[in-house]
């Protein structure tokens, strides 16, 4: 298998995938703390690691599956590499400079590690004695939403400028991957959101950004992605690309249930998605613009009625099915629990929480068969003795966390779909 990365769909043959298996840093959090590194509530380590477990030993049915503390290690063994690193935490973060040292000693595991489950401040002072910092590195428990902090288009990658400060080291996590390690090369950044300043006022993360097809983008416009980063993205894009290539610019209510674009919308099928009735096709709809890009450097802007509709313009002609049915409560109910939120690893192959019922009976109306992780784990059951089917997992808990299982992978490398 080649070590480049390629994604040019959202539904392609998956060949490697990264995930982060949740671990210390979760339990890093309280009730008063929870809220500073974006929760809603604390979780329970042991349920929420037994139901990515569920979902990582699926996933290792069907293609290569690889940990993020494991590349990260990989990378920091190359010592240049490790010095790089620590210069960049190091501006990042200031109070870790009168450390350096000290990292500087210990293991590329170890290192790793530390970066993801925190470095405790040291109470050599009055002053730090006193103060409430408990970290000088602070945990990472956001880690296991994988999609945010990177993502690959076609054979290039995007790193996050994160909306949320607590969430950059994320970003440079994966930047550092994506560039030096040699299972992943690609052609370079479309762009390293790690370099961005503040004046430049232009955030995006992962969830905001799907690969439809080779030539199409969607982009949501939300709290964590804003429509400068598009800007930026547009115009790096015109200076690479040597045909036409369409965005879809979707513009988002700044609010907790629609932090990214793939909480209202994904694509799992040739013909088929799932949508958050509401905001894709009902009466708040969501504006939607149309960006034709051409190798010649022009931009042309054109405003759609909705994304099903604009989508259509360019030959992608999607069914949608509803997150929740027909009933308004339970549209609202199983959006917020990720029910749209799911990630296909072939055409009309994908998997998704196991709570949201509802959306499950409509999938299963659309004559996709509904069928749970654990029949194909125990090898009672198997994958390919379906031509269509949803995969639901345990993750009633990992819902509680603010995303699904598109949320929670990062796929690198998938096969060319045959539109």
């Amino acid at each position: 298998m080649s070590d480049r990365v390629s994604i040019t769909s959202e539904i392609g043959v998956l060949e490697k995938v990264i995930l982060h298996t949740p671990g210390f840093e979760v339990e890093e959090m309280t009730p008063e703390t929870a809220e500073q590194v974006l929760y809603n509530d604390i979780l329970p380590l042991p349920v929420i690691a037994e139901d990515h477990r569920e979902l990582k030993n699926l996933l290792k049915l069907v293609t290569q599956v690889y940990e993020t503390k494991d590349l990260l290690t990989d990378v920091l063994s190359d010592d240049k590499v490790r010095s790089e690193f620590l210069d960049t935490i190091c501006q990042f973060l200031s109070p870790i400079e009168k450390r350096r040292d000290e990292f500087e000693k210990v293991s590329a595991a170890e290192l790793a590690n530390m970066v993801i489950v925190g470095i405790k401040e040291k109470k050599d002072t009055l002053t730090k004695y006193l103060s409430g910092n408990i970290f000088s590195l602070p945990p990472l428990p956001n880690l296991y939403f994988m999609r945010d902090s990177a993502i690959v288009v076609g054979d290039k990658i995007v790193t996050g400028s994160m909306a949320n400060r607590v969430r950059a080291m994320e970003a440079v996590i994966m930047k550092f991957i994506f560039k030096y390690h040699n299972s992943f090369k690609s052609e370079g950044f479309i762009i390293d959101g790690t370099t961005f300043t503040k004046d430049q006022n232009a955030t995006i993360e992962g969830g905001d950004l799907l690969v439809l097809r080779e030539d199409v983008l969607a982009i949501g416009i939300s709290e964590r992605t804003s429509p400068q980063s598009v800007d930026i993205i547009c115009d790096n894009l015109m200076n690479q690309i040597n045909k036409p290539m369409t965005i879809f610019a979707v513009v988002l209510p700044k609010e907790r249930a629609t932090i990214h674009l793939d909480m209202v919308f994904t694509m799992v099928d040739k013909n088929r998605c799932v949508i958050h009735h509401p905001y894709i096709l009902g009466k708040k709809r969501l504006p939607v613009v149309k960006i034709t890009l051409d190798p010649k450097r022009n931009k042309k802007y054109e405003q759609m009625a909705n994304l099903i509709s604009g989508l259509r313009t360019v030959g992608i002609d999607l069914e949608p099915i509803v997150c929740g049915g027909n009933d308004p409560l339970y549209q609202e109910r199983e959006q917020w629990l990720s029910g749209t939120n799911f990630f296909a690893f072939a055409p009309g192959k994908f998997i998704g929480y196991d709570c949201n019922s509802r959306t499950l009976e409509e999938i299963d109306k659309a004559g996709i068969a509904v069928r749970h992780a654990r029949d194909f784990i125990s090898g009672k059951d198997k994958i390919e003795n379906y031509e269509k089917v949803v995969i639901g997992i345990d993750g009633a808990e990992l819902a509680r966390g603010g995303g699904g299982v598109r949320c929670m992978t990062m796929p690198v490398k998938r096969k060319p779909v045959q539109w």
